[in-house]
Protein backbone atom coordinates (compact mmCIF):
# COMPACT_ATOMS: atom_id res chain seq x y z
CA UNK A 1 0.00 0.00 0.00
CA UNK A 2 1.14 3.39 -0.59
CA UNK A 3 1.38 5.71 2.19
CA UNK A 4 0.62 9.86 0.93
CA UNK A 5 2.04 11.91 3.13
CA UNK A 6 0.07 15.05 2.21
CA UNK A 7 -2.95 13.19 3.36
CA UNK A 8 -2.06 14.74 6.78
CA UNK A 9 -2.62 18.45 5.59
CA UNK A 10 -5.74 17.86 3.03
CA UNK A 11 -8.23 16.20 4.71
CA UNK A 12 -11.48 15.35 3.24
CA UNK A 13 -15.53 15.90 3.94
CA UNK A 14 -16.71 12.68 5.54
CA UNK A 15 -19.80 11.90 7.77
CA UNK A 16 -18.76 10.88 11.84
CA UNK A 17 -19.63 8.29 14.10
CA UNK A 18 -17.93 8.31 17.70
CA UNK A 19 -17.13 6.29 20.45
CA UNK A 20 -15.05 6.26 23.61
CA UNK A 21 -13.28 3.60 25.86
CA UNK A 22 -12.48 3.97 29.34
CA UNK A 23 -8.88 2.92 30.36
CA UNK A 24 -9.21 2.63 34.15
CA UNK A 25 -6.87 -0.30 35.32
CA UNK A 26 -5.34 -0.19 31.52
CA UNK A 27 -0.96 -0.77 32.17
CA UNK A 28 1.17 2.04 30.93
CA UNK A 29 4.75 2.68 29.73
CA UNK A 30 4.87 5.32 32.38
CA UNK A 31 5.54 4.71 36.33
CA UNK A 32 2.56 3.87 38.36
CA UNK A 33 1.05 6.50 39.63
CA UNK A 34 0.48 8.59 36.48
CA UNK A 35 -2.07 7.14 35.06
CA UNK A 36 -5.02 9.24 36.14
CA UNK A 37 -8.32 7.04 36.75
CA UNK A 38 -10.38 9.58 34.98
CA UNK A 39 -8.35 9.39 31.62
CA UNK A 40 -10.20 8.12 28.44
CA UNK A 41 -9.44 7.88 25.00
CA UNK A 42 -11.63 9.10 22.48
CA UNK A 43 -12.23 8.16 19.12
CA UNK A 44 -13.89 9.77 16.19
CA UNK A 45 -14.23 8.05 12.69
CA UNK A 46 -12.85 10.79 9.94
CA UNK A 47 -13.49 8.81 6.85
CA UNK A 48 -16.38 7.09 5.11
CA UNK A 49 -18.23 4.24 6.47
CA UNK A 50 -19.00 2.78 2.97
CA UNK A 51 -14.96 2.74 1.05
CA UNK A 52 -12.54 0.08 2.00
CA UNK A 53 -10.28 1.94 4.15
CA UNK A 54 -11.65 3.66 7.28
CA UNK A 55 -9.46 5.99 9.24
CA UNK A 56 -10.21 6.52 13.10
CA UNK A 57 -8.81 9.61 15.05
CA UNK A 58 -7.75 8.70 19.17
CA UNK A 59 -6.94 11.13 21.53
CA UNK A 60 -6.75 10.90 25.90
CA UNK A 61 -8.79 13.34 27.44
CA UNK A 62 -8.29 13.96 31.56
CA UNK A 63 -10.63 15.65 33.15
CA UNK A 64 -11.61 18.39 31.08
CA UNK A 65 -7.95 18.52 29.94
CA UNK A 66 -7.98 17.38 25.89
CA UNK A 67 -4.40 16.20 24.32
CA UNK A 68 -3.10 18.15 21.32
CA UNK A 69 -2.00 14.86 20.21
CA UNK A 70 -4.00 13.11 17.81
CA UNK A 71 -3.13 9.17 16.78
CA UNK A 72 -5.31 8.66 13.07
CA UNK A 73 -5.55 5.08 12.65
CA UNK A 74 -5.89 3.51 8.84
CA UNK A 75 -7.86 0.24 9.10
CA UNK A 76 -9.05 -2.18 6.88
CA UNK A 77 -11.55 -5.23 8.08
CA UNK A 78 -10.66 -4.30 11.30
CA UNK A 79 -6.64 -4.56 10.80
CA UNK A 80 -4.48 -1.97 11.03
CA UNK A 81 -2.24 -0.21 8.04
CA UNK A 82 -0.75 2.80 9.11
CA UNK A 83 -0.81 5.08 11.83
CA UNK A 84 -0.75 9.07 11.43
CA UNK A 85 0.25 10.93 14.51
CA UNK A 86 0.36 14.83 14.76
CA UNK A 87 -0.10 17.58 17.17
CA UNK A 88 -3.77 19.61 16.98
CA UNK A 89 -2.79 22.67 19.19
CA UNK A 90 -6.49 24.36 18.44
CA UNK A 91 -8.74 22.39 16.57
CA UNK A 92 -9.11 17.97 16.49
CA UNK A 93 -8.35 16.52 12.70
CA UNK A 94 -12.01 15.35 13.17
CA UNK A 95 -13.49 19.15 13.62
CA UNK A 96 -11.47 20.34 10.55
CA UNK A 97 -13.76 17.21 8.51
CA UNK A 98 -16.65 16.84 10.19
CA UNK A 99 -17.57 19.61 12.06
CA UNK A 100 -18.23 18.90 15.61
CA UNK A 101 -18.60 16.19 17.48
CA UNK A 102 -21.31 13.70 17.51
CA UNK A 103 -20.03 12.21 20.94
CA UNK A 104 -22.11 12.75 23.86
CA UNK A 105 -20.24 10.38 26.51
CA UNK A 106 -16.53 11.92 25.85
CA UNK A 107 -15.73 14.87 26.41
CA UNK A 108 -17.32 17.41 23.96
CA UNK A 109 -14.68 19.45 22.39
CA UNK A 110 -16.44 21.17 20.31
CA UNK A 111 -18.36 23.11 23.25
CA UNK A 112 -15.55 25.32 23.51
CA UNK A 113 -14.76 26.54 20.21
CA UNK A 114 -11.61 28.46 22.11
CA UNK A 115 -10.23 25.69 23.56
CA UNK A 116 -6.60 25.28 23.79
CA UNK A 117 -5.19 21.65 23.97
CA UNK A 118 -2.69 20.29 26.33
CA UNK A 119 0.77 20.16 24.65
CA UNK A 120 2.36 16.86 26.14
CA UNK A 121 6.13 16.69 26.67
CA UNK A 122 8.08 13.65 25.04
CA UNK A 123 7.35 10.76 28.14
CA UNK A 124 3.76 12.16 28.23
CA UNK A 125 3.32 11.48 24.02
CA UNK A 126 4.61 8.69 24.55
CA UNK A 127 2.73 7.47 27.13
CA UNK A 128 -0.60 8.52 25.24
CA UNK A 129 0.99 7.30 22.08
CA UNK A 130 0.55 3.84 24.79
CA UNK A 131 -2.78 4.73 25.44
CA UNK A 132 -4.33 5.15 22.29
CA UNK A 133 -2.69 2.00 21.04
CA UNK A 134 -4.58 0.28 24.17
CA UNK A 135 -7.94 1.33 23.32
CA UNK A 136 -7.37 1.23 19.55
CA UNK A 137 -6.21 -2.78 20.14
CA UNK A 138 -9.57 -3.68 21.82
CA UNK A 139 -11.54 -2.88 18.26
CA UNK A 140 -8.33 -3.39 15.61
CA UNK A 141 -5.76 -6.13 15.09
CA UNK A 142 -2.56 -4.24 15.56
CA UNK A 143 -0.30 -6.81 14.78
CA UNK A 144 -0.75 -6.02 11.02
CA UNK A 145 0.97 -2.04 11.71
CA UNK A 146 2.99 -1.65 8.75
CA UNK A 147 4.01 1.98 9.24
CA UNK A 148 3.62 5.23 11.55
CA UNK A 149 4.18 8.95 9.98
CA UNK A 150 4.07 12.54 10.59
CA UNK A 151 6.22 15.85 11.56
CA UNK A 152 9.75 15.33 13.92
CA UNK A 153 8.18 18.65 15.72
CA UNK A 154 5.37 16.15 17.07
CA UNK A 155 8.00 15.00 19.31
CA UNK A 156 8.93 18.44 20.73
CA UNK A 157 12.15 17.11 22.73
CA UNK A 158 13.37 14.48 19.39
CA UNK A 159 13.45 17.45 17.12
CA UNK A 160 15.31 19.47 19.63
CA UNK A 161 17.89 16.68 19.98
CA UNK A 162 18.30 16.22 16.72
CA UNK A 163 18.84 19.62 15.36
CA UNK A 164 21.35 20.54 17.89
CA UNK A 165 23.24 16.86 16.47
CA UNK A 166 22.99 18.35 13.47
CA UNK A 167 23.98 22.26 14.46
CA UNK A 168 27.24 20.26 15.96
CA UNK A 169 27.98 17.74 14.19
CA UNK A 170 27.00 18.28 10.57
CA UNK A 171 26.97 21.09 7.87
CA UNK A 172 24.40 23.02 5.88
CA UNK A 173 24.21 22.24 1.94
CA UNK A 174 24.52 24.91 -0.59
CA UNK A 175 20.89 25.20 -0.76
CA UNK A 176 20.93 25.79 3.17
CA UNK A 177 19.44 22.50 4.67
CA UNK A 178 20.60 19.63 5.96
CA UNK A 179 20.62 16.40 4.04
CA UNK A 180 17.71 13.96 5.03
CA UNK A 181 20.87 11.45 5.43
CA UNK A 182 22.16 13.59 8.00
CA UNK A 183 19.11 14.06 9.81
CA UNK A 184 18.61 10.26 9.75
CA UNK A 185 21.97 9.74 10.90
CA UNK A 186 21.46 12.11 13.92
CA UNK A 187 18.01 10.95 14.52
CA UNK A 188 19.15 7.63 14.97
CA UNK A 189 21.03 8.80 18.22
CA UNK A 190 18.16 9.92 20.04
CA UNK A 191 15.66 7.73 22.03
CA UNK A 192 12.94 7.48 19.75
CA UNK A 193 12.88 4.25 18.26
CA UNK A 194 13.76 2.37 21.39
CA UNK A 195 11.15 4.26 23.00
CA UNK A 196 8.76 3.18 20.09
CA UNK A 197 9.91 -0.50 20.16
CA UNK A 198 9.53 -0.90 23.25
CA UNK A 199 5.91 0.14 22.84
CA UNK A 200 4.84 -1.77 20.22
CA UNK A 201 6.39 -4.77 22.09
CA UNK A 202 2.60 -6.24 22.58
CA UNK A 203 1.46 -5.87 19.53
CA UNK A 204 4.83 -8.00 18.28
CA UNK A 205 5.99 -4.67 16.08
CA UNK A 206 9.39 -2.75 16.32
CA UNK A 207 10.67 0.32 14.68
CA UNK A 208 12.92 -1.17 11.06
CA UNK A 209 13.86 2.20 10.15
CA UNK A 210 12.90 5.82 10.57
CA UNK A 211 13.38 7.71 7.27
CA UNK A 212 12.31 11.40 6.07
CA UNK A 213 10.27 12.22 3.51
CA UNK A 214 9.50 15.79 2.64
CA UNK A 215 9.03 19.03 3.86
CA UNK A 216 11.84 19.84 5.63
CA UNK A 217 11.17 23.37 7.32
CA UNK A 218 12.79 25.06 9.97
CA UNK A 219 10.63 26.38 12.97
CA UNK A 220 11.58 29.14 15.19
CA UNK A 221 12.31 28.56 18.83
CA UNK A 222 9.55 30.73 19.95
CA UNK A 223 7.39 28.29 18.23
CA UNK A 224 9.30 25.65 19.74
CA UNK A 225 8.86 27.26 23.20
CA UNK A 226 5.27 26.23 23.28
CA UNK A 227 5.82 22.61 22.63
CA UNK A 228 6.75 22.02 25.99
CA UNK A 229 10.51 20.58 25.95
CA UNK A 230 12.37 19.68 29.01
CA UNK A 231 14.13 21.89 30.48
CA UNK A 232 17.34 20.46 30.29
CA UNK A 233 17.47 20.64 26.63
CA UNK A 234 18.76 24.10 24.70
CA UNK A 235 16.67 25.07 22.48
CA UNK A 236 18.41 26.62 19.44
CA UNK A 237 17.22 29.87 17.62
CA UNK A 238 15.56 27.25 14.66
CA UNK A 239 14.56 23.68 14.81
CA UNK A 240 14.23 21.54 11.87
CA UNK A 241 11.10 19.46 11.43
CA UNK A 242 10.15 17.15 8.42
CA UNK A 243 8.15 14.34 8.14
CA UNK A 244 8.86 11.16 9.06
CA UNK A 245 8.52 7.31 7.71
CA UNK A 246 8.22 4.81 10.15
CA UNK A 247 8.48 1.32 9.44
CA UNK A 248 7.69 -1.23 11.46
CA UNK A 249 8.59 -5.19 11.40
CA UNK A 250 7.29 -7.87 13.31
CA UNK A 251 9.30 -8.35 16.54
CA UNK A 252 8.88 -12.45 15.81
CA UNK A 253 8.24 -14.02 12.71
CA UNK A 254 5.12 -15.94 12.86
Amino acid sequence: MKIEIKKILLPAVFLAASASFTLTGQSCSMPKGNTQPDTIVCSEIVGPKNEEWKRTEFFVVTKNDTSAFSFIIETRENKVGWIEFGQFPAKKDFQYINGSSNDTTAFRISDSRNHKYHIPNYKELIHEMDLCLGAASKVYDLTTMDAMLGLLSAFGDIAVMTTNQLNANCKLNKYGYYWYSDIEKELAKTPLAEDLSIMLKKYNRRVKRISCQEGLVSVPKEVMLGRNISKDLSIPDSVWTVFLLIKLEPLQQK
